[in-house]
């Protein structure tokens, strides 16, 4: 069970930045107030930063070594995968 267990949380905490774009793009309000900003500061590359940098912060998270090349989210090209931090 433990060892399920810590795969399943490794796996989610890998890719919370995607699904994070992910919700984004999928919620109606959300992405109208994300290209709000994003035309608002006319950088989707600061925007998506400081998210990232937020999704870090709030969820006690810490990069690691592992870029993912292909996210489900079309809002993102790349991202650095996420763990908790030790």
């Amino acid at each position: 069970m433990n060892e399920f267990l810590n795969r399943l949380f490794e796996k989610f905490e890998s890719q919370i930045t995607d699904n994070i774009f992910c919700f984004i793009q999928n919620d109606r309000e959300i992405i109208k107030a994300y290209l709000d900003l994003v035309a608002e500061n006319g950088n989707l590359q600061y925007v998506n930063s400081h998210i990232a940098q937020e999704i870090t912060k709030r969820y006690g998270l810490e990069s690691t070594p592992n870029q993912n090349e292909n996210p489900n989210s079309s809002l993102i090209q790349s991202y650095t995968e996420l763990r908790i931090i030790q």
